[in-house]
């Protein structure tokens, strides 16, 4: 998670513009710079590959609460397994 640090820490800081602005809409940062809010998910992570390729980059929502994982839970998403998925 350290990679992503200056990411979070920039998310942090413009919380309060960002909620304001963008209440549940999905926010890209990369370097600590934030990129732009999009309408859904899909656009912000369409626009991260675009530009960021496979990362690392931020994609939060504005306004949702954070989400706890299991300790022991790894994710992977689907696109990680190439074309055809698993």
């Amino acid at each position: 998670m350290s990679v992503l640090k200056d990411d979070i820490a920039a998310f942090e800081r413009m919380r309060a513009t960002l909620e304001a602005e963008h209440d549940h809409e999905w926010v890209v940062f990369h370097a600590g710079v934030y990129i732009g809010a999009f309408k859904d998910f899909e656009t912000a992570a369409e626009e991260a590959l675009e530009r960021f390729d496979v990362g690392p980059y931020l994609i939060r929502q504005v306004g949702a609460p954070p989400v706890q994982l299991p300790g022991g839970m790894i994710f992977t998403p689907a696109h990680s397994f190439g074309p055809g998925g698993l």
